[in-house]
Parts: C-alpha cells; sequence; structure tokens
C-alpha cells in the first residue's frame, strides 16, 4: 500500500511538472522562416519577443536587413528586442554562408548585446565569437543560423556571455 501511494504520488508530480510552461525554452533550432531568435545570456534564456513602447509604432521585435553583394557575400543585420528593454544585434557587413567570426571592428562581423540599462557590450577581437549561417534562401527570404559570442562593456571591462543562440528569419 506504501508504494501505491508513492507511486500516485511521484505520477502526480510528473503530471503538474509537464503542465508548466516552458518560459525557460530556446526557440527550436530551425529553418523554415518562422521568425524567431533567442540565446542564453550569461545562462538565462533570452528570446525577441517584444517591442518596447518607446521604439514607436514602426518598431519589431525582430528587424533583418539583407542585401546580396556578390556570388558568395552578403549584407546582414539583424537587430531584436526583448520585453525586458534588452536587445541583441548581429551585423555581417561582408557575410558568408558557414562561419563567420565576429569581432569588434565595424566593418567586420560583430555582435553587440545593449542592456536595460543601455549599456552597450561589444564582441572582441582578442575572444571572437561565431555566427554560423545554415541556410540561406533568397528566393523565398529566408536566413536560418547559429550564434555565440562574449561581449565587453567598454566602461568598465565587464563581460556578458552569450551563448546557444540561434535564428531563423524572413526579410524584406
Amino acid at each position: 500500500m506504501k508504494n501505491f501511494h508513492l507511486t500516485l504520488l511521484l505520477l502526480g508530480l510528473l503530471i503538474i511538472h509537464s503542465c508548466q510552461p516552458k518560459e525557460d525554452a530556446l526557440p527550436a533550432p530551425t529553418t523554415e522562416g518562422l521568425n524567431t531568435f533567442g540565446c542564453k545570456i550569461n545562462g538565462k534564456v533570452w528570446i525577441a519577443d517584444g517591442i518596447r513602447n518607446d521604439q514607436g509604432p514602426a518598431a519589431k521585435a525582430i528587424e533583418v536587413e539583407f542585401k546580396r553583394l556578390s556570388a558568395t557575400t552578403f549584407y546582414l543585420f539583424i537587430h531584436t528586442n526583448a520585453s525586458t528593454k534588452d536587445r541583441v544585434q548581429l551585423t555581417l557587413p561582408k557575410g558568408v554562408v558557414g562561419t563567420n567570426l565576429l569581432e569588434d571592428l565595424y566593418d567586420k562581423p560583430f555582435g553587440i548585446y545593449y542592456d536595460n540599462n543601455f549599456k552597450l557590450f561589444k564582441t572582441k577581437s582578442s575572444n571572437p565569437g561565431q555566427v554560423v549561417i545554415s541556410r540561406l534562401d533568397t528566393v523565398n527570404r529566408i536566413v536560418s543560423g547559429r550564434f555565440a559570442f562574449d561581449a565587453e562593456f567598454v566602461v568598465s571591462k565587464e563581460t556578458v556571455k552569450v551563448t546557444e543562440g540561434r535564428f531563423d528569419v524572413k526579410y524584406e
């Protein structure tokens, strides 16, 4: 009888746990143009899920600019907003399908994290991060990939770790 009660208790806990929302889950790593963007910032899940009221009516959770530069290179700019008022930006001035190293020069690929206190953390050449473009579909206007980088606040040298990043976006 004791085992029966223990089994019922464990089953109840399992059911309750499975019904809880998955707030801490990153978006799935898809390549279908689902307009998702997420990562972990210092180990905490961060998702581009919001539009801040102070950005005006044209603001979006995910903004994408794309321009083909040559047969093998492109310009890609992804700027994202969260309801927590922090932002992540990826810029590839001469991006390629595959691996793009993120540095601290504005004519090279770079990443930025803006915290909710308006502090700007940017990637460093001494410890480059990366953006890996896994799909570029110029017919359906889809770009997908993953990213990770450490970013530094230039004033205090405070570092933010951006890991397990993924995006699957459509561009205009």
